[in-house]
């Protein structure tokens, strides 16, 4: 006799039209999908004879689509004045009034004014002469100096993750979409729905379709305390330390560049080797991290003035005018620098800690203000890049950095965990043809 539930029939209705669901450990939070690094993953890094051919037909496609769709939608935002990354991305008057909410709690009200602005301009005029176009003079690219901001976009992506990471899960997707019934049936609905929106005990069932590309080191993405409901770094599979992947690797992206040129540009060109690690975004981690970037800053202060490249008056009047290692701050420092403020241009503090940024090679770190992130963020992300900050030296100066042994002890036990994962060599594997 067949017992009743363990069919194939059964099987198929219970986990894929009802979302029957397994208890199992906490999560954190919720998974985040791949998005569009998902689909460069399937071009560059194919992990089967599947995927490798869907690669090939989306390169025999794009530069199709480029010409078809991409030329169209440049010369749209360029007659209506806004960014290419608006077009695609902060379509704010297109949505429904969510997405004016999380973009209000998330940017400053100015973005969102100017983005009005560059639209108002281009509306107003139009209604009365038809066919009226924005001057090149007015355009985005002019006013403002760019056309894409990658900040602005994880800043945006970020928030949208929070979003559905807070909400409880819900049958469809349906944030970028007014309730009609007819969205339903939307390509982006196979295969998800309500099974890809996790409660936080539930056993996930990742799968690249559901998610938009592979997760691997499921411990990791889904369950680490630091490191879940992260973005994940892309793995392009191309190993650009030998001449060969060099070659191969400059290749698709120059075919890329030439595809979309507005977008990617060659003199934002790197070998994956030469990126430097994402660092978690995670708030607790976060703040150690602003904790051991004090304590660097401190230790190069002390170093130059025991190489007599600045002087001890300098070293300490500038570790007073940015504070204590647990309270640092480069804010006034940097806006003084990028010409948002300048009252401090007589201040002793700041004169002090401009030579002092001079002596240990920091002096030459611009700021601008043709992007959403902070002068003080600028700042930051150019000093881990430019002194190689990593996890594991800050966990060799946890002792340092956090002096209540309990506290450490809970540190310590939660950075093990992803130990094993930073140390190890990337690897991957050729398919054959």
């Amino acid at each position: 006799m067949v017992k009743l539930g363990s069919g194939l029939l059964d099987k198929m209705v219970n986990g894929a039209f009802l979302g029957k669901r397994q208890m199992g450990r906490p999560l954190k939070y919720n998974i985040r999908t791949r998005g569009r690094a998902g689909w460069v993953e399937l071009m560059f890094n194919p992990r089967n004879k599947v995927e490798m051919k869907v690669g090939e037909i989306m390169r025999f496609f794009h530069p199709y689509l480029a010409f078809v769709t991409y030329r169209f939608h440049v010369e749209k935002a360029r007659e209506t004045g806004i960014r290419i990354d608006d077009f695609y991305m902060l379509k704010f008057h297109k949505e429904p009034y969510i997405m004016n909410h999380i973009y209000a709690q998330n940017f400053h009200p100015e973005t969102l004014l100017e983005r009005i602005r560059d639209v108002s301009f281009y509306r107003r005029p139009r209604t009365l002469f038809k066919g009226f176009r924005v001057p090149d003079w007015a355009t985005a690219e002019k006013c403002h100096g760019w056309e894409q901001d990658a900040f602005s976009r994880t800043a945006w992506e970020n928030a949208m993750a929070d979003f559905n990471s807070e909400t409880t899960p819900v049958p469809f997707f349906g944030e970028r979409q007014e309730p009609n019934p007819l969205q339903w049936f939307r390509l982006e609905q196979f295969g998800k729905g309500n099974s890809s929106r996790l409660y936080y005990n539930e056993v996930p069932k990742p799968w690249w379709n559901r998610h938009n590309g592979h997760l691997d080191n499921p411990e990791e993405v889904l369950y680490s305390f630091t490191n879940a409901d992260q973005e994940q770094q892309l793995t392009f599979g191309i190993d650009t330390t030998t001449e060969e992947g060099r070659i191969a690797y400059k290749k698709e992206y120059d075919a890329l560049c030439e595809m979309v040129p507005e977008m990617i540009k060659k003199e934002d060109f790197h070998y994956p080797h030469e990126f430097s690690k994402f660092v978690s975004q995670e708030p607790h981690f976060q703040r150690l991290w602003k904790y051991y970037r004090g304590e660097h800053l401190t230790n190069l202060m002390d170093s130059a003035v025991t190489n007599g490249k600045i002087t001890e008056s300098d070293a300490s009047q500038a570790k007073k005018f940015l504070g204590t290692r647990h309270a640092m701050s480069i804010n006034a420092y940097v806006m003084q620098k990028g010409g948002l403020r300048n009252d401090l241009a007589e201040d002793e503090g700041y004169l002090a800690t401009d030579r002092v940024m001079r002596g240990i090679g920091l002096g030459d770190i611009e700021v601008t203000k043709k992007t959403a992130q902070t002068f003080d963020e600028q700042f930051w992300a150019t000093f881990d890049e430019h002194q190689s900050l990593s996890e594991v030296e800050m966990r060799k100066m946890m002792p340092l950095l956090v002096s209540d042994s309990k506290t450490r002890m809970g540190i310590e036990s939660q950075a093990a965990a992803t130990e094993a994962l930073l140390e190890a060599e990337e690897t991957t594997e050729q398919l054959s043809a």
